[in-house]
């Protein structure tokens, strides 16, 4: 990969993690679960560590012209049958429109961060770069999980609350 498609790669990269943050921010604010507040808090905060990474990175390679090996740490554990929201969610989820949504564009902000983490592995040749979207990729697949779980754990019940069923 030549070393413009790199730094396009990587501001490509710091926008989607900005987007990232700002979203999860905006859902601790807004949610009024307990847990789902500080999940998301959480969520931001892995996000912005993606971001630092990046701005190393970005910054290596704009200066020094080369990638650094650099480790993006440990992502945040997700873990548990209920791992975004509690589990009184579940009970109560009649009108928790936000919730439902937050968990929708946080899967496809994922997905997208998967993808195109992917992708920038596939194509980059550098073996430093290689493992940093390596390691950005499996933090976004783990966020994928439990956001999907999550959704999977209270969707029957939204859509019976809201008298609806998806057309498949």
């Amino acid at each position: 990969m030549k070393q413009s498609e790199a730094i396009k790669g990587l501001e490509t990269a710091l926008q989607a993690e900005l987007n990232g943050i700002e979203f999860y921010r905006l859902a601790a604010e807004k949610t009024t679960d307990p847990k789902g507040k500080k999940v998301f808090e959480m969520l931001a905060t892995d996000e912005y560590k993606h971001f630092e990474t990046l701005q190393k990175q970005y910054a290596s390679l704009t200066k020094k012209n080369e990638w650094e090996i650099i480790d993006v740490g440990e992502a945040s554990a997700l873990e548990g049958e209920s791992p975004i929201y509690s589990l009184e969610l579940k009970e109560r989820v009649k009108g928790k429109h936000f919730e439902m949504t937050a968990l929708s564009i946080g899967t496809l902000l994922e997905s997208n961060s998967i993808d195109f983490y992917r992708r920038m592995k596939e194509e980059s040749d550098d073996p430093a770069a290689v493992k940093l979207y390596s390691q950005l990729q499996k933090w976004e697949e783990g966020h994928l999980e439990a956001l999907t779980k999550q959704l999977n754990l209270i969707k029957e019940e939204y859509w019976a609350e809201q008298r609806f069923s998806p057309l498949f």
